[in-house]
């Protein structure tokens, strides 16, 4: 058996062990819950992505799938729920109903439900171009407010990260050193060495 004197120490001991124990376990759940927001902030850029595309899209012509749309809204809708778990509604004495406000980031994605509800409902219009970017800059603010949420967990960067503008044509982007070359190319492809075949090039 252990003496006296070195009882206080073991109970020193075993606390600062439950203590390393509890940081641990802390900070694994909250990488968890990051991961999990991060997956559900994914799903929902992508919806908005695509629910900007069918408001108005580039290719003329092409009929509009309403069931579609409408698939696109339900999946918002319970987006809206799954962000809940997230994000609980704001408690406020100034309010009258008792379970609360929605916070705002769940505005976004509601505004999505609605939208590819409006369009499956009424379809193509003479507004589809204003929904396109309603749609846009509702995207734009999600993910500024999904950003807020996730920040400590971002990468750093600095100014040597900085982008430049980048041209909506690619035939104005910068040349490349090397140049692409495919087998219907008029010069056709230099013959591989049976030795090398399989190395990147």
């Amino acid at each position: 058996m252990f003496s006296d004197k070195w009882s206080p120490t073991l109970a020193l001991t075993a606390l600062v062990f439950a203590v390393i124990q509890w940081t641990i376990s802390l900070r694994a759940a909250k990488r968890k819950r990051d991961s999990e927001l991060t997956n559900w902030g994914g799903e929902v850029i992508r919806l908005m992505a695509e629910l900007e595309t069918l408001c108005h899209p580039i290719v003329k012509g092409s009929s509009l799938d309403r069931v579609a749309v409408e698939r696109l809204s339900y999946h918002a809708s319970a987006l809206v729920d799954k962000g809940r778990l997230f994000f609980p509604n704001v408690k406020s004495k100034w309010r009258t109903r008792g379970d609360g406000t929605r916070t705002k980031i769940l505005d976004e994605v509601l505004r999505a439900c609605y939208a590819a509800r409006h369009l499956a409902a009424y379809g193509s219009g003479p507004n589809d171009r204003l929904h396109r970017e309603q749609v846009w800059a509702m995207r734009k603010r999600f993910v500024e407010l999904l950003q807020k949420q996730v920040g400590p967990t971002l990468l750093k960067v600095g100014k040597d990260d900085v982008g430049q503008h980048v041209e909506m044509d690619p035939a104005l982007w910068i040349d490349h050193r090397r140049k692409l070359v495919l087998p219907v190319d008029a010069d056709g492809t230099k013959p591989i060495d049976p030795a090398i075949r399989g190395i990147a090039l």
